[in-house]
């Protein structure tokens, strides 16, 4: 006698697989963790095998769930492949979406799968550059919208704060030194403003020994040893000793007034509900 595996069960089961969880996929799905863990035992009965097994705290796929998670992707596939075919989306045309490197490594992947999903008659031109530049690309009519930094006097539409860690290459740089070396973007940067500005607050003397306009290469530059930098944190980072407190950054949404404004809500939406609902995920 053939089974049949509940599409909607299939869908939360992927969401855990992917999010690394029950309470993450409970907040992209906007369940709770207990109807999660309900829907999880109600496919382990449709399929007649034991999926999740625990190690520690966490919940891990069995080798049953390893097998039907590559099933369940593809059916998931083809049931969505099947839906838009038979409802045409009435959104088409092009966005031109700007995103901060901090949002393109942690976050951009899941926003342009959901949005590609849900609406594949609107081609993205996504851009990864610097919130100034983003900002001024929107003032310009260059980008539609953009996920950018929030500074004082810009009137982007917040998302969500987000705190900043310094970041110490610790067998290279002693932080008793003076003056202080930093790694910083060139300015104007919100990220350089809050370094300096604890600084300045905490009487420590300082000096830029290195500017990049690039993520990667101010990492390289804090590897090298070159000095210290302040990225957003990561897991709750510890503060380091010695060195004052940060403050926290605005991450915002900011959208072309003179773009057409259907197909920026649909991105809009879906942005601002991964970024609202993986917000500790991105620090």
């Amino acid at each position: 006698m053939f089974k049949n595996l509940d599409i909607d069960l299939l869908r939360t089961f992927v969401a855990i697989a992917d999010l690394g969880g029950f309470a993450k996929a409970g907040r992209q799905l906007h369940k709770t963790q207990s109807a999660i863990s309900l829907q999880m035992k109600r496919l382990e009965a449709q399929s007649g095998s034991k999926l999740f097994r625990k190690a520690g705290r966490r919940q891990l796929l069995t080798e049953s769930g390893e097998l039907l998670l590559n099933y369940a992707r593809r059916i998931l596939s083809l049931n969505d492949e099947a839906a838009a075919a038979l409802k045409p989306d009435p959104l088409q045309g092009q966005i031109r979406f700007g995103v901060t490197q901090d949002f393109a490594d942690r976050g951009l992947a899941s926003v342009l799968a959901r949005f590609a999903d849900n609406h594949p008659g609107i081609r993205l031109d996504v851009r990864v550059n610097p919130s100034c530049e983003l900002k001024r690309e929107i003032a310009n009519g260059k980008l539609d919208l953009a996920v950018a930094f929030q500074e004082r006097g810009d009137r982007g539409d917040p998302l969500g704060k987000l705190q900043l860690s310094w970041i110490v290459p610790e067998p290279f740089i002693d932080i008793d030194d003076r003056p202080l070396k930093l790694v910083l973007f060139e300015p104007p940067c919100v990220f350089r403003d809050r370094v300096i500005n604890a600084l300045e607050k905490a009487s420590m003397s300082w000096r830029v020994v290195y500017t990049s306009p690039s993520l990667p290469g101010l990492l390289a530059a804090v590897e090298a040893g070159l000095g210290i930098t302040a990225r957003l944190s990561h897991n709750n980072s510890p503060p380091v000793a010695g060195l004052p407190k940060l403050q926290s950054v605005e991450l915002a949404v900011y959208r072309n007034p003179q773009a057409t404004p259907a197909p920026l809500d649909a991105l809009e939406k879906i942005t601002r509900a991964h970024i609202q609902n993986n917000l500790q995920d991105l620090v």
